[in-house]
């Protein structure tokens, strides 16, 4: 019996084509692995309720952001007009 003993392959004893097909086979699995990993999204909220806290707080933001640049617009022509008026 041949317990114990293992085989160790070495590509060079290998035929070419046969060595291409498992590079090829190898670096594609390692593509798909990192696709999979990449497609993975762990930032998605499953809750509804959490869904929708998300969706308010993107348009509280949205309109906070608005505010904030009519207010700094309104700041920036204020300033003209002071300087102007000098």
């Amino acid at each position: 019996m041949n317990v114990g003993r293992y085989r160790d392959f070495d590509v060079a004893d290998m035929p070419p084509a046969l060595a291409a097909v498992l590079g090829i086979g190898l670096i594609a699995l390692f593509v798909v692995l990192i696709w999979t990993l990449m497609r993975l999204d762990h930032t998605k909220l499953r809750d509804p309720r959490a869904r929708a806290r998300a969706k308010r707080r993107e348009a509280s933001q949205k309109r906070q952001g608005a505010l904030r640049a009519r207010r700094e617009a309104l700041q920036r022509k204020a300033a003209r007009r002071g300087r102007a008026d000098s």
